[in-house]
């Protein structure tokens, strides 16, 4: 018997597992660190290749990442062919 996405959200509700007890503090500490981290770089000091290099880590995490569509279509086009000579 396998999973259907009904059976996995009754699984995941029957879980045993705790809540996560400080994920609010240690976000929290760790946006505070970075915020601090970010303000002490002079990044007029910086070469091109280290702020480009900053820039991509810094958008690896502010901007959200896309989430890939797939779009189904159940439609078959018919078309013809013709031969001109």
């Amino acid at each position: 018997m396998g999973f259907s996405s009904e059976t996995a959200k009754l699984a995941g509700k029957k879980s045993r597992r705790g809540k996560a007890r400080y994920s609010s503090e240690i976000r929290q500490t760790l946006s505070d660190l970075a915020t601090k981290t970010l303000d002490s770089i002079n990044t007029e000091e910086l070469s091109n290749s280290e702020r480009i290099a900053l820039l991509r880590i810094l958008v690896s995490y502010t901007v959200p990442r896309l989430q890939a569509e797939r779009i189904e279509t159940n439609q078959h086009k018919h078309f013809t062919i013709e031969v001109l000579k």
